[in-house]
């Protein structure tokens, strides 16, 4: 009995200081900065896609250095938005606790089958005509250009680093669905020797159904060249900073390779939230989309089954894999929902949040865990960086401006950055009593962001 009370005890007490920890509760207002130009990379089909993400930020705290979050929806690889209604709450829940946060828009899009037909009991209600993909190698290869947009997100996040007040050595990644393997392959894959062999050049798709027009499915002119998709970093944003991750998130998602998982360099923590019910990702071994296959459209010859789709790893797999790891186990926290029931779940639920709330709680928790272990405290954070927000209330007058900003508000030398509206600094220097001034002549017209150093948020000017 003493035993089971120490045992209660401690999981009441470990839960007391969690619930304590900086960037878990919320604290803050929100807002945001939306359609955000990132990135332009190459399209499946072989043309330029220019990528946009969502910035939601705390409203009054007085961090200068948050945490960031980079977000990826889900979509089964060829539809979904930054707008989905779960990155958005998900968004709005990390914000509100202190977070940085990038929700992103990322490549979509698939070569489609050569053969489709629509069953005569079928319908686009249960069934998606544009999922029929050419072979399994469209699923690498759309999660590769996916792990590469999201690596290419994170850096221009730590780019912008000093306009948002973030910290570059605390960022994490979450996805849901689709989005889950490209945050999982954006935080495991780090090797080069890690990419796939479908990622390198490979023959051409084969033409597509000509009934998958019917749908909007095939694009017009079509490019069915499948070349090399090049690094694994991706390539913009490249050369500040890096795309590394403390901690990984998914719903409903997982990986096809363990081998990833090997040589890493920094191991991230792993939040996983998965239930059995899931017959379009198998939360333990299968194939994509292949419960829904067997179990629903074979099974009563309801819809064309879903070819060529690959196996994979399904979070409880996973945790599985890691537990045999013994010591050496990454850090993780596992919402699996044991609700699994063969040929009961054909169309069940199963793929959606049960309460997006807790498990959102619950992935917060277990990140800042990780954050407590670096010298991340938001209440002294810009101390140490030398200058209390408390000590000083800074104006700019005039703003807008033609030629020279004036500091109001300086009472020692301050160190101060001028940062554009992509979050790149376009200039340096310092100003002190004597002289706060700064002569901002051979801006071009726009919107700026003056950053001091020590002191959050940054001051926006507009340049006339």
């Amino acid at each position: 009995m003493k035993n089971l009370f120490t045992s209660i005890l401690f999981i009441l007490l470990n839960n007391y200081i969690i619930a304590q920890l900086p960037y878990s509760q919320p604290l803050y207002s929100y807002d945001s900065i939306v359609n955000v130009v990132y990135s332009i990379e190459t399209s499946y089909l072989g043309e330029n896609d220019t990528l946009e993400l969502d910035i939601y930020k705390p409203i009054k705290d007085s961090n200068c250095s948050r945490p960031i979050l980079v977000i990826a929806h889900g979509g089964t690889w060829i539809s979904g938005s930054k707008e989905d209604v779960n990155t958005v709450y998900i968004s709005r829940f990390f914000a509100k606790r202190g977070w940085v946060v990038a929700n992103i828009n990322w490549r979509l899009g698939t070569h489609k089958a050569s053969n489709y037909n629509m069953y005569a009991l079928c319908n686009t209600s249960i069934s998606q005509p544009c999922a029929y993909i050419a072979d399994s190698s469209e699923i690498y290869r759309a999660n590769y250009r996916g792990m590469q947009d999201m690596k290419d997100a994170i850096r221009f996040m730590k780019d912008r680093s000093v306009m948002d007040s973030s910290d570059i050595n605390n960022v994490f990644v979450f996805g849901e669905s689709a989005g889950g393997f490209v945050a999982i392959a954006t935080a495991l894959t780090d090797q080069v020797s890690e990419k796939p062999l479908s990622c390198y050049s490979i023959p051409d798709a084969p033409t597509p159904s000509s009934n998958l027009n019917l749908y909007s499915c095939n694009p017009s002119p079509i490019n069915l060249q499948r070349p090399d998709l090049g690094s694994i970093e991706g390539n913009f944003n490249l050369g500040n900073n890096d795309a590394s991750v403390k901690g990984v998130g998914s719903f409903y998602a997982g990986i096809f390779d363990f081998s990833i998982l090997n040589q890493l360099v920094d191991t991230p923590v792993f939040y996983f939230y998965h239930q059995g019910s899931d017959i379009l990702v198998n939360y333990n071994y299968g194939r994509l989309l292949g419960r829904i296959t067997w179990e629903c459209y074979q099974q009563s010859n309801i819809c064309q089954p879903y070819y060529f789709y690959p196996y994979a790893f399904g979070s409880k797999s996973i945790i599985n894999f890691f537990n045999t790891l013994g010591a050496s186990s990454p850090i993780y926290h596992g919402d699996i929902v044991q609700n699994y029931n063969y040929m009961n779940d054909c169309f069940a639920n199963g793929h959606s949040i049960d309460n997006i709330s807790l498990r959102s709680q619950s992935m917060a928790d277990l990140f800042a865990t990780r954050i407590s272990l670096s010298s991340n405290n938001p209440n002294s954070n810009c101390s140490n960086l030398g200058i209390s927000n408390n000590e000083l209330i800074i104006s700019l007058k005039p703003n807008p401006v033609e030629k020279t900003l004036n500091i109001k508000g300086v009472t020692k030398q301050m160190e101060y950055s001028i940062v554009n509206n992509l979050g790149q600094s376009i200039g340096k220097g310092s100003v002190n009593s004597n002289d706060p001034k700064i002569d901002v002549n051979l801006l071009l017209p726009g919107k700026y962001f003056l950053v001091i150093k020590g002191l959050n948020p940054p001051l926006p000017f507009i340049k006339m």
